[in-house]
C-alpha cells in the first residue's frame, strides 16, 4: 500500500537463533508424553515444516505485539482483525535461547456518519484514522527437561505512528480536527507461553500477556501513545499439521480485560478475539492461505460517556489472504509472510483494512 509517510516503511523481521536444523529435528523426533503409541514416521514435508517453527514462533510473537490505536473507548481496542494469529502459533520449539524480532503492521479505517465515539474524554464523530506499528520484540525459550512441554517469555517495545481526523463539537459548532503523533507505545509483556506437544503434528499453547500504560497520554487529545489502562490477555492456540498435504491449521482465542482509564473514568468492556488460519505450502517454498477473525465485546463499557452510548458494545469480523515464502540463503533459512485483512459487519468499532509484512532469517 502506498503512503507518504516513508519513515514507517516495512521493516525486515530478523529472528536470531543458532542450530535451527537441530531444533527442528529434535522436535520432529519427539514422542508424545504419556502416550504409549509409538510416534509415527514423518515425511520430508513434516521436517520442512518444523525447520520453520523457530522463525514462525518469532513471527507469532511479533505480530501479536503490534499495538492498537485505541481502546474500546476509542472504537478499536487492542485487537485488530486478523492480526493476532501467525503460523505455528501453537508451537514453541524445544531449543533454549534468545531471539529478537521486528515487523510492520499498517491499519487504516473509519467510523462514518454522525455516530459518537469516545476518545480520551472527547465525544467525536466521522472518525478517520491511520496507524503504523513496529514492535521490537525479545523472547527467550527456557531450558526444559520434559519432552512434552516447552516454555518461553517475551517483551515488546512498540513504535507507533498514529493519525486521526474527526469532527469535534465545540458548543453549537462542529469543527474538523486532525492530529498525529509518533513514538514509543505501551510496553507489552508475556511472562509465560507454555506449549504442549501432543504429537509431532498436534500442539497446544497457553499464554498470558499484559500491556502496561507506559506511553504518553493526554486527556482531550485525539491521538495518544497509550491506551492509559493495564490490559490482561490470557489466550490459547492450537496448531494441527497435515504433513502429507503440506497443510497447516492454526487457531487462537484470547480474552481482553482492561482496568479503568483513570483520566477519563471510562471502563472498557471485556473483549473476545477468535482467529483461525489455514495455509497450503508447495515444494517451491510458496504458501497460500486465508485468515478469519471474530472480535466480540461480551460486556458493556462503563462510565458517563459509555452510558450515554448504551454501553458502546463493539463487534467486528475480518477475512483476508496470507502469503508465505520460504527459501535458503546459503546455510541460513529465510521466511516471508504478508497478509491483508478486511473488516466487515462492524458495529461500534473502526472499520477498515489491516496489512502486515514480516520476515525471519534463521542462521
Amino acid at each position: 500500500m502506498k503512503t507518504k509517510h516513508q519513515r514507517h516503511r516495512l521493516i525486515l523481521l530478523e529472528a536470531i537463533s543458532q542450530n535451527c536444523n537441530a531444533v527442528a529435528t529434535a522436535l520432529c523426533r519427539r514422542a508424545p508424553v504419556g502416550n504409549s503409541i509409538e510416534a509415527p514416521r514423518h515425511s520430508e514435508a513434516t521436517t520442512t515444516f518444523m525447520k520453520r517453527v523457530l522463525g514462525a514462533f518469532a513471527l507469532s510473537l511479533c505480530v501479536s505485539f503490534a499495538p492498537r490505536a485505541f481502546a474500546v473507548e476509542g472504537g478499536l481496542g487492542r485487537p485488530i482483525s486478523g492480526m493476532q494469529i501467525a503460523p505455528f502459533a501453537g508451537v514453541i520449539p524445544p531449543e533454549p535461547g534468545v531471539a529478537v524480532a521486528t515487523g510492520e503492521t499498517y491499519y487504516e479505517g473509519s467510523i462514518g456518519g454522525v455516530r459518537d465515539v469516545p476518545i480520551a474524554g472527547l465525544l467525536v464523530a466521522n472518525v478517520d484514522m491511520k496507524a503504523s506499528f513496529t514492535p521490537i520484540a525479545l523472547f527467550y525459550i527456557w531450558p526444559t527437561p520434559t519432552k512434552g512441554w516447552n516454555f518461553a517469555s517475551a517483551i515488546s517495545f512498540p513504535l507507533a505512528w498514529l493519525e486521526v481526523e474527526a469532527n469535534v463539537s465545540l458548543g453549537p459548532l462542529s469543527v474538523r480536527i486532525k492530529d498525529s503523533t509518533f513514538g514509543l507505545f505501551d510496553l507489552a509483556f508475556t511472562p509465560i507461553v507454555a506449549s504442549h506437544h501432543f504429537s509431532q503434528t498436534d500442539h497446544l499453547a497457553l499464554s498470558f500477556t499484559f500491556w502496561a500504560p507506559t506511553g504518553s497520554f493526554e486527556k482531550g487529545r485525539l491521538v495518544n501513545l497509550s491506551q492509559n489502562t493495564w490490559t490482561f490477555i490470557p489466550g490459547v492456540a492450537y496448531t494441527k499439521i497435515l504433513p502429507e498435504a503440506n497443510i497447516e491449521l492454526t487457531g487462537i482465542w484470547q480474552m481482553e480485560f482492561d482496568t479503568e482509564d483513570p483520566a477519563t473514568r471510562y471502563q472498557n468492556g471485556i473483549l473476545s478475539d477468535l482467529e483461525v488460519l489455514a495455509i497450503k505450502r508447495f515444494k517451491n517454498g510458496l504458501g497460500i492461505g486465508f485468515i478469519e477473525s471474530w472480535i466480540q465485546q461480551v460486556t458493556d463499557d462503563e462510565g458517563t460517556a459509555a452510558d450515554a452510548l448504551n454501553g458502546f458494545v463493539g463487534r467486528a469480523f475480518g477475512i483476508g489472504p496470507i502469503v508465505t515464502y520460504s527459501t535458503k540463503l546459503g546455510k541460513s533459512h529465510l521466511d516471508f509472510s504478508a497478509r491483508w485483512i478486511h473488516d466487515f459487519d462492524v458495529s461500534n468499532r473502526v472499520e477498515g483494512d489491516g496489512f502486515n509484512f514480516s520476515a525471519s532469517l534463521k542462521f
